[in-house]
């Protein structure tokens, strides 16, 4: 039996399952609607991501969030050590004249961007050629490869 959900109206994100007992998920929240409803609170800010402005020169990324370079010189954001396949990381620049830099935490890592793919290793890396250049990368094998899954504007590939 499927279930039908619709969303709340009024402030926030809710997911509501209009009737049934079988069991829902959303978002990997999932209950039994014992009453015949359930309420599921979404996050409501924000979009899918938890962002953090870095005004410094270095950020070490945490798997799920987005970053915000917001420093006079390069911002590099180092992707997570430990990553699981699905993992997403965004990274998108503010007031940093000279751009943004992605880094790769382990020898063994790499980013994929189109067919370009970068040093094997701590030295290769993404970085940013203008102030509001963005890319979102998603993990695709465990603790060493992540594939650029969204960009805007001049991504440097090394």
């Amino acid at each position: 039996m499927s279930q039908i959900l619709k969303k709340s109206s009024g402030s926030g994100s809710s997911v509501t399952s209009a009737t049934g007992t079988s069991p829902i998920q959303v978002n990997g929240v999932s209950g039994v609607p014992e009453t015949g409803a359930i309420t599921i609170s979404l996050a409501s800010s924000g979009g899918i991501y938890a962002w953090t402005v870095v005004t410094g020169t270095s950020q070490n990324a945490v798997a799920g969030n987005g970053y915000i370079a917001n420093n006079a010189g390069t911002v590099t954001v180092t992707l997570p050590a430990t990553s699981a396949v699905g993992d997403t990381v965004s990274v998108t620049g503010m007031n940093n004249a000279t751009g943004w830099k992605i880094g790769q935490p382990n020898a063994g890592s790499v980013i994929h961007y189109g067919t370009q793919t970068t040093t094997t290793g701590t030295s290769g890396y993404l970085s940013s050629l203008n102030t509001f250049d963005t890319v979102t990368l998603v993990c695709n094998t465990a603790n060493a490869s992540w594939i650029v899954i969204s960009s805007v504007g001049n991504i440097t590939v090394n």
